[in-house]
């Protein structure tokens, strides 16, 4: 991770903040109504210049007092009337709070980051209004795209692999048509360039446009990228070797599968353990509405081809194949699989799984069929996709998140969404043993699976291989929170924590003999979204200075003690994939520097410090700023005065 702030001798930044500093903060947020209220200088003020008011509007002719937010531009994806969030700007006045939001549930330290922007915002004269959400609303966004209910949202991406072999999951959220936009981002630059990349079959132009992609987002902040931290966990070395440490997922979490087809048993118990806080709601993966169904059941299942460890595709249920021309892909399938119950893999589950989810709306293999035209079999392990049109991902991200299932087992299901397979039937590494709502979920070593194989997993893992018997089965227990399950493991009643732990819970569970402290680097970033239907976040000059308040180095150094790598510039593509280029802007942590900004652009402070919007010609120039054609430009680029 960078460490700029540092000196040679890895003294703290004079600007820094200690862990001590973080945790005093948080404290005393804690004691204000559960985080929820007006902090620091920023409030809704009104009055004169006696400490902490609004000046009275000067506004130019032809131009509004107010802008509240709304829709600048028409959305086919979004079927409402105005944004959920209501936050307008005025001549003049003093900012309202900032409705800023995240989930102490999605990761150990998050709040602390909450805190840490917070504090930018505060020094520059913002108050906020901190909202702390169950993680099953922060994320209920993704599908509701009427727009962010707060102007600041955070939450870090999942490690699903095809976020880490092709770009598209981070970038293309960022299109008018994506349904994952629920920002309300759109720069015509960005779409144009990102459009042409996802047609791009040729992989070196395709690499060039979308380091383009990252350049275009990283100028302008499209939202800030502030992390990619590291995984954490802890697990029992003393009863089990051969770990795989993928990046995103660690050894232990439930994207990749490489830990489990890998574990050797140093004691005669050749069952695995892992303790989780998350439930599965169904054993229905193709209509899983995301959550842990949608993970733990790719155990059972198989798609077209794998990720591995580094980040690569490998030959799953398809052992070769690729694009005739750039709407065709012609795929060699694997022979002598067969499906649990013993019936045999051929071509026909492929066309038939693509067909059912077409016709149903799959809702967790949207990305697998959606580019899909028809499918031919073109002989018993033979296929061709006939796709809607030039689809680069389609042998990246889509094939490695395909989920086959079996013709015989799913033709004669009236209601596939609604279908809850007494006993799931797939070709994957596993086979289902049982599952107990809420409680349990057991899985059972398929013998004669390829990921079984020594000389293929050495090919593929490297010095990561084992050798050897490896597991019997895999069982996934609930525990009630992290304290219980680290003192689980601690105790032996399970092998490994299956999700994140904090840099001090993870020390802390390895305080006990046999258990191991593990860590991987990360491809899935922490993302701060910003509200673009909000008249301030259209600020180009905020979003600058918004960039240049946030300490996410100290922070990275102070509360993460270096366990995540901080990106050059508001970059959402890890330099861990072969996509990334370093060539981006950054904004550097310079709270003068931002406040230097606004001061240009013609914001003011009143006498408690609360940051004003512009008034008079300043108040006009800011007005021009937000305008559709104008919002992805600084002042100086539309040739507006230095209003300091």
């Amino acid at each position: 991770m960078s460490k700029k702030n540092r000196d040679s001798s890895g003294v703290e930044r004079g600007t820094g903040l200690t862990r001590r500093d973080y945790v005093a903060a948080t404290a005393t947020a804690l004691g204000v109504t559960g985080l929820a209220g007006c902090t620091g200088g920023g409030g809704s003020g009104s009055g004169g210049s006696d400490g902490g008011s609004s000046l009275t509007p000067d506004v130019p002719s032809g131009t509004p007092e107010t802008v509240e937010t709304k829709y600048w531009r028409e959305w086919e994806t979004i079927d409402a009337d105005e944004p959920p969030l209501d936050y307008s700007a005025t001549a003049g006045a003093v900012l309202d709070p900032v409705p800023l939001e995240f989930s102490s549930e999605d990761d150990p330290w998050m709040r602390e980051h909450a805190l840490m922007v917070q504090r930018g915002l505060d020094a520059l004269g913002i108050g906020t209004q901190l909202n702390d959400r169950p993680l099953n609303q922060l994320y209920a966004q993704s599908w509701d795209t009427k727009g962010l209910e707060a102007i600041i949202s955070m939450s870090t991406h999942g490690p699903d692999p095809q976020r880490g072999l092709d770009p598209n999951p981070l970038l293309m959220r960022r299109t008018e048509t994506s349904l994952s936009n629920y920002d309300n981002y759109y720069h015509p630059d960005l779409q144009e360039v990102l459009t042409e990349q996802s047609q791009a079959t040729e992989r070196a132009e395709r690499e060039e446009l979308v380091a383009e992609a990252q350049r275009i987002f990283s100028e302008d902040v499209g939202a800030l990228i502030t992390l990619f931290p590291d995984i954490i966990t802890a697990v029992n070395t003393e009863r089990w070797s051969g770990y795989v440490q993928t990046p995103g997922n660690g050894p232990t979490k439930d994207s990749f599968v490489w830990s489990e087809v890998n574990l050797q048993p140093q004691t005669d118990d050749r069952t695995y353990i892992k303790g989780v806080t998350t439930s599965m709601n169904s054993l229905n993966l193709p209509w899983a509405a995301g959550g842990a169904e949608a993970k733990r059941l790719t155990f059972i299942y198989d798609g077209l081809f794998d990720a591995t460890p580094d980040l690569e595709v490998v030959p799953a249920l398809a052992t070769g194949g690729g694009f005739v021309d750039d709407t065709t892909v012609e795929l060699t399938l694997r022979e002598g699989v067969e499906w649990h119950d013993g019936e045999p893999f051929t071509a026909e589950d492929v066309k038939f799984t693509v067909e059912l989810y077409k016709e149903h709306s799959s809702t967790s293999q949207t990305p697998f069929y959606e580019p899909v035209e028809s499918v031919e079999v073109l002989g018993d392990h033979e296929v061709r996709f006939n796709l809607k049109g030039p689809d680069a991902a389609f042998m990246t991200q889509r094939v490695v998140r395909s989920v086959i299932i079996p013709k015989h087992k799913w033709e004669d299901v009236e209601n596939p969404s609604q279908h809850n397979p007494e006993s799931p039937v797939g070709t994957g590494p596993f086979t289902h043993e049982n599952w107990e709502q809420g409680t349990r979920f057991e899985v059972s070593k398929n013998e004669g699976h390829w990921m079984f194989d020594d000389d293929w997993r050495a090919d593929v893992l490297g010095d990561q291989a084992t050798t050897g018997e490896g597991v019997d089965r895999v069982i996934w227990i609930n525990v009630g929170n992290i304290d219980s399950m680290i003192g689980s493991l601690q105790g032996g009643e399970i092998d490994a924590i299956g999700t994140t732990l904090s840099n001090s819970q993870a020390d802390r569970a390895a305080s006990t003999a046999g258990v191991e402290k593990m860590t991987s680097g990360n491809f899935a970033p922490l993302d701060t979204k910003l509200m673009f239907s909000c008249p301030l976040v259209r600020d180009k000059e905020f979003r600058v200075a918004l960039a240049k308040s946030v300490d996410t180095e100290g922070f990275a150094a102070d509360v993460l003690q270096d366990r995540a790598t901080v990106p050059s510039g508001e970059n959402p593509i890890s330099d861990l994939t072969p996509w990334h280029t370093s060539d981006t802007t950054h904004y550097e942590f310079d709270i003068d520097g931002a406040k230097s900004n606004l001061e240009q652009a013609g914001y003011t402070w009143d006498d408690d410090g609360n940051l004003r919007f512009p008034n008079g010609d300043a108040w006009a120039a800011f007005i021009e700023r937000i305008q559709p054609g104008n919002m992805h430009q600084r002042r100086d680029e539309l040739g507006q005065a230095d209003f300091s």
